[in-house]
């Protein structure tokens, strides 16, 4: 199987993950956004723990407990995702910060709401550019980019977060974002509230 073709075999089980998660809050059987941080991070985890696309994947969830209010209001994330991949074509470690909401389609954030989120975007962005929103909705999971938000006046955080999690998981697995800086002995010592670690091994081609 090919790279590209393996890779969105990936991001269709990711993208299968976030979709029981969002039926959980559709639901309502979730609804604060750190149990619902908590839900979408095992439903990766236990997607993950599996062969796709003749790759094997594992996952480890570490969470970190202590002072997390603290913790997530300086360096603005509340969940790290970390993928290390090795292949005979391809090999990469490098992780993403993520900031989760709640907004429905067409609900718009109060000014004050849309000033936190973006001190929360720029707090992120000082430690890497590879920082994202996830926007939860009863109906699907949508994804920004911390840099496009920060400086958006639009107050309709869906319509903000461009990205579906199919599109979002697809370019984080095939390496098109990503921070390299953040390995995964840095990722443990972020002090964010959820650490995902994705590693994965396996054979692909050149196509």
């Amino acid at each position: 199987m090919g790279f590209d073709e393996a890779m969105r075999e990936a991001a269709k089980a990711a993208d299968a993950a976030v979709a029981r998660a969002m039926r959980k809050y559709r639901d309502g059987l979730t609804v604060d956004e750190d149990d619902l941080t908590g839900v979408l991070i095992g439903s990766l985890d236990a997607e993950f723990d599996k062969n796709i696309a003749g790759i094997q994947w594992s996952s480890s969830i570490l969470r970190h407990r202590r002072g997390r209010a603290a913790e997530e209001k300086r360096i603005g994330a509340d969940m790290v995702l970390h993928v290390a991949l090795t292949t005979p074509l391809v090999k990469y470690s490098k992780a993403v910060l993520i900031q989760a909401k709640r907004h429905q389609p067409g609900a718009l954030m109060t000014p004050q709401e849309q000033e936190q989120l973006g001190d929360q975007c720029q707090k992120m962005l000082a430690v890497t550019p590879a920082s994202f929103v996830f926007d939860y909705t009863t109906s699907d999971m949508r994804c920004g980019s911390a840099s496009k938000i920060s400086g958006s006046t639009n107050r309709d955080l869906y319509d903000a977060c461009r990205w579906t999690s199919y599109r979002f998981f697809l370019e984080f697995f095939r390496s098109s974002v990503g921070d390299p800086r953040l390995t995964s002995a840095k990722v443990t010592d972020l002090p964010v509230p959820v650490v995902l670690k994705l590693s994965a091994q396996g054979d692909v081609v050149d196509e």
